[in-house]
């Protein structure tokens, strides 16, 4: 329970360029855990399944927050540009969760957040000097 309130702070203490940068974190471990699950040998094919769901669901969420907290008349372009990709990879998300494929269209998507997130943390040095040292 006190790692959870403590996660909490650090979530609501930070920036908000930082808590998009965390957004974009935890997408990326998800579908890194989706791939591990899809790469193991199933000796539980119960559990592997379901590990690989969670990981594809949880980044689904979280490309849901981040399309829904563009700021469109804002933004402008970039807005749009992030809209387009949030919505390109929630459909890959989809057809694999109802189709299946390889890992290596979540490794695309791992490579697409992580430029993304690397941007932001750009966006993050040129507002607020040097990134926000967390750890959790």
């Amino acid at each position: 329970m006190q790692r959870n309130s403590y996660l909490e702070n650090m979530v609501l203490s930070a920036n908000p360029v930082r808590q998009v940068i965390m957004l974009y974190e935890k997408a990326i471990v998800s579908l890194e855990d989706a791939i591990d699950a899809m790469e193991s040998e199933p000796s539980d094919e119960v559990e592997v399944l379901k590990k690989k769901y969670e990981g594809m669901s949880k980044a689904s969420e979280i490309l849901i927050v981040l399309d829904t907290t563009l700021n469109m008349e804002q933004g402008g372009d970039i807005a749009k540009n992030l809209h387009e990709i949030y919505q390109a990879l929630l459909s890959d998300l989809n057809r694999i969760i109802v189709e299946g494929d390889e890992p290596q269209t979540l490794r695309k998507m791992v490579k697409i957040l992580s430029d993304l997130k690397e941007t932001w943390e750009e966006v993050e040095k040129r507002i607020y000097g040097k990134p926000e040292a967390i750890t959790a």
